[in-house]
């Protein structure tokens, strides 16, 4: 009776969802921006089991009928790029409910799922149910910078987390990044693990940039039109225009990014591969470190010290 209903909760849940994902291959190595970034993917495939992850899909398309084993791949790819950013970020909301359900199939398996945080992590993740599908707003656009930081977009990216860049990041984080030290920002916002030291600091640094250069060029018109060739290299041009938005532009943020996006990139669903001209496009030009040279900001691995984590109140999802 108990497997009867879940299923058909599952039926009228997986009706209600009206986007869809393509059945494309997921990219390679999660699609990671960094210099070393396999080096990261390889310690979190490392610390998945196969066999672990064999029985969790087997059961997760039991119970979810509706779904097709591509979809669930893709939610999947998707939820290793949480756990990467929950390896370098002290808390990360979860934005997908989609995601979030894969999340919860792993904690089913309880002692596996231990085994994997305790050998990614050296701790434990917890999970929060994803009770309230609205956004934080202020959080959500920190996790959509951090986010096109490490990986590519990709459409069935877009579907999964409600599309990208559509809140600004809030003015508390902006000021943070702004006034403290590099010291005080790993403390506040970092994973105090002691690893990836290199990467947390580069974030850092962008994102300390990104605001110095936004301030710099206040009242100017700071984004000509540029033409670009793929989704990631739009993204990737469109984090300095979405801090500068953040921060002159906190109260009229969705209309000026609607504006100065493709209209193709800033939906949730659509796809299409041919070129676009972007309107916020491009402060910077092709030798510019935002030029979308992949990992001209970040070097991962190394060393650290301090030790333990935390939870936020996040609304859905975050790490301990």
């Amino acid at each position: 009776m108990v497997n009867f209903m879940s299923k058909l909760k599952s039926y009228f849940f997986a009706n209600k969802r009206t986007r869809r994902i393509m059945n494309v291959p997921v990219p390679v190595q999660l699609g990671i921006y960094i210099e070393r970034g396999e080096e990261l993917v390889e310690e979190l495939n490392q610390a998945l089991s196969p066999h672990f992850l064999e029985r969790m899909k087997y059961r997760f398309l039991q119970e979810h009928p509706n779904w097709q084993p591509y979809e669930f791949d893709w939610a999947f790819f998707e939820l290793k790029r949480y756990f990467v950013m929950n390896k370098i970020l002290k808390s990360v909301p979860m934005f997908s409910k989609e995601v979030d359900e894969v999340w919860h199939e792993m904690l089913m398996f309880t002692r596996d799922y231990e085994q994997f945080s305790k050998q990614f992590y050296h701790d434990m993740l917890h999970h929060t149910p994803n009770l309230d599908s609205k956004p934080i707003p202020g959080e959500r656009g920190f996790f959509d910078w951090v986010y096109l930081s490490l990986f590519e977009s990709t459409p069935n990216s877009r579907v999964l987390w409600g599309g990208f860049l559509k809140y600004p990041i809030s003015q508390s984080i902006l000021e943070d990044f702004k006034t403290l030290s590099e010291e005080e920002l790993l403390n506040l916002y970092f994973r105090h693990n002691g690893e990836w030291m290199d990467l947390k600091r580069s974030l850092i640094k962008k994102m300390k940039l990104q605001i110095e250069e936004s301030e710099q060029i206040e009242g100017e018109k700071p984004f000509a039109t540029k033409k670009t060739q793929s989704e990631a290299e739009v993204y990737q041009y469109a984090l300095l225009p979405a801090v500068y938005f953040s921060l002159f532009y906190e109260n009229e943020y969705e209309k000026v990014m609607h504006d100065a996006m493709p209209s193709e990139y800033y939906k949730a669903t659509q796809y299409n591969s041919g070129s676009f001209c972007s309107g916020f496009a491009c402060y910077v030009d092709s030798d510019s470190k935002y030029s979308g040279h992949h990992g001209d900001w970040g070097d991962s691995g190394g060393s650290g010290d301090s030790g333990g984590s935390s939870c936020s109140s996040c609304g859905g999802g975050c790490s301990s």
